[in-house]
C-alpha cells in the first residue's frame, strides 16, 4: 500500500496516519527530493518512528512545491464535454497549462479577482511525476508507474469571463490567477501493486453543502498513459510536474447553443464577446464571496483517502 504525505507549517513534511502526522526528520526542499528518497527505499519511510503531531494542531499546505510545471486536460469526461456543447466522441486531447503561482493550500481561500463575474470550480485528479519524460517517451499502461509517483486532489478554478473575454480567447489568464489551484492535502505515493487505483478513484465536490460534481476516474476519455505520451512528443516534462486529468460534469458554466453563438458572432471583438457571454449566464449563480467548497478524493471502495479540501471564496482586497 502507498504512503500519504502531507506538508505543514511547523515540521515541513510528514506521513499522515489517521488523525496524526508522523513528522519526517529530513527537511526536503521540495516534493521531488522526498519522492526520490521514498522510491529509492520505501521501507525507510514506512518504518520510521518519528514524532507524532496531532493533525488538528497544524496548518496543512499544498503537498507539492510551486517550482514545477502544471499541465492540464480539458473536456476529458463525457459529461463535461456534453455540458460544454462538445460532441461526445473522443476528438482531440485538449491540453493547456496553469502557472505554479496558482497553487495554494487545501484550506486556503480562493480569491475572486477584481472584475471577475463568472468564477467556477473544477474538481480534478492530479498525477505527480517521479522522473523526467524524455522526448518521445512511449508511456503505456505497463510502464505508467515508472513515471507517475504520486496522486493528489486539485481544483482547477476558472474565471470564465476572463477566459472567453481575452484576445483570441486565451485560457491562461482565466485559469492562472493566484489561488486558482488548491492542491492536496495528501500527496499519495503510489506503489506499483496499486496501478489499478488510478482508474478507481471517486471525486465529489460540494458547493454550500450541495453535491455538484460526482464521478469516478474510470470515466476519463484520454487516459494518463496516452496523455503523457502526447505531452512528451512536444514538451519537456520533468520530475515533480503535475498533470491535472480533467473535470467531470457539474460545473457552473451554462454552455448552451446561445452561448456558442455569442462567442462565435463576436469572435474578433473581445469586449463585446465578454459582455455577451456574461449576459447569457445571468440565470446561473457563479461563486460568490462567502461560498464554501468541499472536495473529496477516495478510492471507490473507500479504503484509501486522498483527503478533502475546504475552501472559502473571498473577493480580492
Amino acid at each position: 500500500m502507498g504512503l500519504s504525505i502531507v506538508r505543514f507549517d511547523t515540521k515541513h513534511w510528514g506521513v499522515l496516519e489517521g488523525n496524526e502526522i508522523a513528522a519526517l526528520d529530513t527537511r526536503y526542499p521540495s516534493h521531488r527530493e522526498l519522492m526520490d528518497d521514498y522510491f529509492d527505499n520505501p521501507q525507510t519511510f514506512k518504518n520510521q518512528s518519528a514524532e507524532r503531531i496531532p493533525l488538528s494542531t497544524v496548518r496543512l499546505l499544498a503537498p507539492v512545491t510551486s517550482d514545477i510545471q502544471i499541465f492540464c486536460q480539458g473536456l476529458n469526461y463525457a459529461t463535461h464535454r456534453e455540458e460544454g456543447g462538445v460532441k461526445a466522441e473522443k476528438g482531440q486531447n485538449l491540453i493547456f497549462t496553469k502557472p505554479p503561482s496558482s497553487i495554494c493550500g487545501p484550506y486556503d481561500n480562493i480569491v475572486r479577482p477584481k472584475g471577475c463575474e463568472l468564477l467556477d470550480y473544477e474538481i480534478e485528479l492530479a498525477l505527480v511525476l517521479k522522473q523526467n519524460l524524455p522526448a518521445d517517451t512511449d508511456v503505456t499502461d505497463n510502464n505508467l508507474l515508472d513515471y507517475v509517483g504520486g496522486l493528489t486532489l486539485t481544483n482547477d478554478v476558472s474565471a470564465r469571463d476572463f477566459m472567453f473575454g481575452a484576445p483570441m480567447m486565451q485560457w491562461f489568464k482565466g485559469k492562472g490567477q493566484r489561488t486558482f489551484c488548491p492542491t492536496g492535502p495528501v500527496l499519495y505515493l503510489i506503489d506499483r501493486e496499486e496501478a489499478s487505483l488510478i482508474d478507481n478513484l471517486h471525486l465529489t465536490l460540494k458547493l454550500n453543502d450541495e453535491v455538484r460534481q460526482d464521478a469516478t476516474t474510470d470515466q476519463l476519455i484520454f487516459k494518463p498513459a496516452e496523455t503523457l505520451t502526447e505531452l512528451a512528443s512536444f514538451a519537456d516534462v520533468n520530475r515533480g510536474d503535475m498533470l491535472l486529468t480533467g473535470t467531470p460534469g457539474g460545473v457552473i458554466l451554462n454552455a448552451t447553443p446561445r452561448v456558442g453563438l455569442a462567442i462565435l458572432l463576436n469572435f474578433t471583438d473581445d469586449g463585446k464577446r465578454r459582455a455577451k457571454l456574461v449576459k447569457t449566464q445571468r440565470a446561473a449563480r457563479y461563486l460568490q464571496p462567502g461560498d464554501s467548497l468541499v472536495l473529496e478524493l477516495t478510492s471507490r471502495d473507500g479504503s484509501i483517502s486522498l483527503g478533502s479540501q475546504a475552501n472559502g471564496v473571498v473577493d480580492a482586497a
